[in-house]
């Protein structure tokens, strides 16, 4: 099993430095989320020049907010200044998200999803394309010297996990603990790679960890993709799927989604400073034993 730093940086310097610390402790991957903080796609341009010898990942971009032609000369820039260290994370975002925030219409999302890896593949492997569709056409190419990026989409649903396994690397999944994923996601996706996002709190105080999380990530038992990973999992809200606890505890409960089939593990990190202390050394050790 693979351990990766899952960050959200407001600043590019606080991004370079937990960049740096996951690469001294000898982690997988830095991923960057499309949220309200630090754009990730500049973001990891930026700290790929500048942090060596780890991988970079976008979890993820939103297909509705960039053209499939924009998005892959961006991807192919990302990966030729990083020496082929780029994956790119995307996904089809959320009906709320996209109608009230962006007033883009949110239907069809498995079949926008389609058309857009039909635009956006081809530009990432051969750089030209011709595809007509109901959501995204291109006639186009790009011409960006080096390697093709890894893409991974955010897949829940079972037309979403099978397209996942047949036309990307894997799915990257968030508020989905490793019943679901043995029993859901796994079967789903086949043997593509599945990168799971996992809330983390070290901490001697438990109780007060989960409540602190059930109001900061409450959303997310909002939305019914994740509502219903959280239903199969048989988990009330987010703040039970926070691993909180001492050091061993907490490695405790990621062992438990590494042997539910989980190849790569992004721990997304809450509390404060002693926290985030804790969970890089408890990153670096089983990054090493991995």
């Amino acid at each position: 099993m693979k351990i990766s730093w899952f960050d959200s940086p407001l600043e590019i310097d606080a991004a370079l430095e937990n960049a740096e610390r996951a690469r001294a402790a000898g982690l997988h991957r830095y991923w960057n989320p499309q949220v309200f903080n630090a754009d990730p796609v500049v973001t990891l341009a930026i700290v790929g020049r500048e942090v060596p010898d780890i991988g970079l990942g976008t979890s993820v971009v939103a297909m509705q907010t960039t053209f499939a032609g924009t998005l892959a000369a961006q991807s192919r820039t990302i990966n030729q200044a990083t020496g082929g260290r780029f994956c790119l994370g995307l996904g089809a975002s959320h009906q709320p998200a996209m109608e009230m925030q962006y007033g883009i219409e949110w239907r069809k999302p498995y079949t926008h999803m389609v058309e857009y890896l039909d635009a956006l593949l081809p530009l990432l492997n051969e750089q030209r394309v011709s595809t007509t569709g109901e959501f995204v056409t291109h006639h186009t190419q790009i011409n960006i010297p080096g390697p093709a990026p890894e893409v991974m989409l955010a897949a829940m649903g079972p037309k979403m996990l099978a397209l996942a396994g047949e036309r990307t690397g894997g799915t990257i999944t968030w508020m989905t603990g490793p019943k679901t994923i043995a029993s859901h996601i796994r079967p789903g996706i086949g043997s593509g790679t599945i990168a799971a996002g996992v809330p983390v709190w070290i901490t001697d105080d438990v109780e007060s960890a989960r409540a602190t999380t059930a109001e900061a990530l409450k959303i997310y038992g909002q939305l019914p993709s994740y509502r219903a990973m959280l239903d199969r999992e048989g988990m009330a809200g987010p703040e039970d799927m926070l691993l909180a606890g001492n050091p061993d505890t907490v490695r405790a409960g990621l062992e438990e989604y590494a042997a539910a089939g989980v190849d790569e593990i992004a721990m997304n990190v809450l509390g404060p400073k002693e926290s985030i202390d804790a969970a890089f050394d408890l990153a670096a050790d089983m990054g090493a034993e991995g």
